[in-house]
């Protein structure tokens, strides 16, 4: 008891706060006592039997610490038992980001938690306050309080979308999400009237801003867009914003690589974020319904994308595995480009495989690496972007079939060599789950494994390609053959002189 009194003392000559200087207490006394109160103030939010319970156990002399941890870590869960968690912004998985880092992290600016707060990105940070303003401006008859108090109603929600536990606190994070929120939305408008701005329109800040805005960790949450598009628009708008917004064929305008998209026929509070909008862009309409059916099916197929090629090519049925493009064209096939904006317009026929002009830029591909990520992260059946691209996976093996597709039209390279393209599709597909039996080109890698494995069309292949693929070499084959009938005929006319088949004996 005397030990107790002797503490108090000493924590009222320091006037200190006992929950915040827990942990630099050096005196062991101290440390007892602020231990006690903390804990006794977590108990204040418990329901009535746990408390009743807990003092039960005070009152026999002992505190059983582990138990009373568990129970406020359970407490703080969001949701209910046996419910799906509301969580629709995930982190690459650390295994799967390591070796390609800069595909995954924001370069100019960070958008939500997850990067906030970088010292690199600093500059752009400070640029939102004046995007801040400049949105503010627009619409001078909404007060700035108003846009903070409706933050603030939606920030628990908010939190929730994420998939890692947010430590900010509250001002702070209702803070991050209307100057995240203003800048993307300043962004479109600006982008929309053709005005500068400064800092977002220097050579590099275009393409950098746009492809940081659609990495899967660099997101804040679409209802959050929303909100404050809805506050901003005229009043005489605002029912028809709640009926139908019309803020996703706005923000539409804004994606990149137009010409391969299609307006998605979905509603605001079904799409999770910008890199969700340019998913749902992307997809063919017949497929949009599927995006988020339960699929209860647990496959193991990631266990492909580890195991050696050549195992994979020994031991795998006809539709799992296709060869590469140089063996392809060893096999007879032919590659020829067809006119479809949609990446996804891929067909096989009696040999003939046809394909869309495909850009390779810095920008598709971290724009293509985030949309497989998103893909992975979500429960769904039909995973066509993630059969897309191992698709590219198998058919690019090396910079000679690179430079094939490159000859045939197919492939288009910006910024990069054919050994740097051949890298990025070889690393795309690396350690993603694919359901290998039961995929959007299933089909279409069983009729190229049938027609490529055919003795017959890689034995006439081989004859047209060792002998026909030139003029020269054509014109050497007919000659050829016309010196062999005619060597033929002498020979008969040699053997039977008066051409009536008897003999000269």
């Amino acid at each position: 008891m005397e030990v107790y009194k002797q503490s108090i003392e000493k924590l009222q000559k320091a006037e200190i706060s006992p929950v915040k200087n827990l942990d630099k207490s050096s005196d062991s006394s101290v440390r007892s006592v602020l231990s006690f109160v903390s804990d006794s103030t977590e108990t204040d939010n418990m329901p009535k039997e746990e408390i009743q319970f807990e003092e039960e156990e005070k009152e026999d002399g002992s505190i059983d610490r582990l138990r009373v941890s568990v129970q406020k870590k359970l407490s703080d869960l969001p949701g209910e038992p046996h419910k799906s968690q509301p969580i629709t912004i995930f982190r690459v998985p650390a295994s799967f980001r390591e070796s390609r880092k800069t595909l995954y992290e924001p370069k100019m600016v960070s958008i939500g938690p997850y990067y906030h707060g970088k010292e690199e990105l600093q500059a752009m940070q400070d640029h939102k306050w004046w995007c801040l303003r400049d949105f503010l401006s627009r619409n001078p008859e909404i007060s700035l309080e108003t846009y903070i108090q409706e933050m603030r109603k939606l920030a628990k929600r908010a939190r929730m979308s994420y998939g890692e536990k947010i430590t900010t606190n509250d001002d702070d994070f209702v803070l991050m999400l209307l100057l995240d929120g203003c800048f993307i939305l300043e962004y479109f408008f600006k982008f929309q009237d053709k005005e500068i701005d400064v800092l977002c329109d220097v050579g590099w800040g275009g393409p950098t801003i746009i492809s940081d805005l659609f990495l899967l960790e660099n997101q804040i949450p679409f209802f959050i867009l929303h909100k404050l598009a809805f506050i901003h628009s005229p009043p005489e708008k605002h029912r028809y914003c709640e009926d139908k917004c019309d803020l996703i064929n706005d923000l539409f305008k804004l994606l990149p690589y137009q010409e391969m998209l299609i307006s998605p026929e979905v509603d605001c509070d079904q799409i999770h974020h910008l890199l969700h909008l340019y998913y749902l862009s992307m997809m063919p309409k017949s497929h949009n319904n599927l995006n988020h059916q339960p699929f209860l099916k647990r496959s193991l197929s990631w266990l492909w994308m580890r195991i050696p090629e050549n195992s994979k090519r020994k031991h795998s049925s006809s539709s799992v595995i296709i060869p590469c493009v140089a063996e392809l064209h060893d096999a007879g096939v032919k590659f020829k480009r067809n006119s479809s904006p949609r990446l996804f317009d891929i067909s096989f026929n009696k040999g003939v495989m046809q394909m869309p002009l495909l850009v390779v830029d810095n920008t598709i591909r971290t724009i293509f690496t985030n949309l497989v990520a998103f893909e992975q992260s979500q429960i769904m059946k039909s995973r066509i972007f993630t059969s897309y691209v191992v698709l590219w996976n198998m058919l690019i093996d090396t910079s000679t079939d690179v430079s094939l597709l490159e000859h045939k039209g197919i492939l288009e390279l910006v910024q990069h060599n054919e050994e740097q393209a051949a890298d990025f599709f070889n690393e795309l597909a690396d350690c993603w789950s694919l359901d290998y039996d039961d995929h959007y080109y299933s089909d279409l890698f069983s009729e190229i494994q049938r027609f490529s494995s055919s003795t017959w069309n890689r034995s006439r292949a081989k004859l047209m390609q060792d002998y026909f693929n030139n003029p020269w070499s054509s014109i050497s084959v007919v000659a050829g053959v016309f010196l062999l009938i005619l060597t033929v005929v002498q020979t008969y006319y040699t053997v039977y002189p008066d051409g009536n088949g008897n003999c000269k004996c």
